[in-house]
């Protein structure tokens, strides 16, 4: 069985090296992208099973990932699990079409919130 990978695209660096880490000790692939455009970049290229995308990020927003990584065949049906910290949940809604259970807002979730959230979606 070929391990499944994850995408963190994430600008803080040290958001990053932690959701990677503990990515990593739960028996995943992680793969970490701290701009928007290297995120659409490793996603195109390395289909991972699951992206977790932040919105806000320093050359193109997560609004604009979520679209880039849509267009591509593969990106159509992609995983993706919204974090962010300063946006709202009609935003977000506004913006992209993803279920609720998918946006997660930082730093509310615990740690184990957001591993279980990473396992339902790469189960279902």
């Amino acid at each position: 069985m070929t391990k499944k990978t994850i995408l963190v695209i994430e600008d803080s660096p040290y958001l990053s090296e932690s959701l990677v880490d503990m990515i990593s000790m739960k028996g995943y692939d992680a793969i970490a992208a701290p701009t928007g455009r290297e995120g659409v970049s490793k996603a195109i290229e390395n289909h991972p099973d699951l992206i977790l995308l932040d919105i806000r990020l320093p050359d193109i927003d997560g609004y604009e990932v979520f679209r880039c990584i849509r267009e591509d065949d593969w990106g159509k049906k992609a995983k993706i699990m919204v974090l962010t910290a300063s946006e709202s949940i009609d935003n977000i809604s506004k913006n992209i079409d993803l279920p609720s259970d998918l946006i997660l807002f930082k730093p509310e979730w615990s740690v184990k919130d957001l591993l279980q959230r990473i396992e339902d979606q790469l189960n279902s």
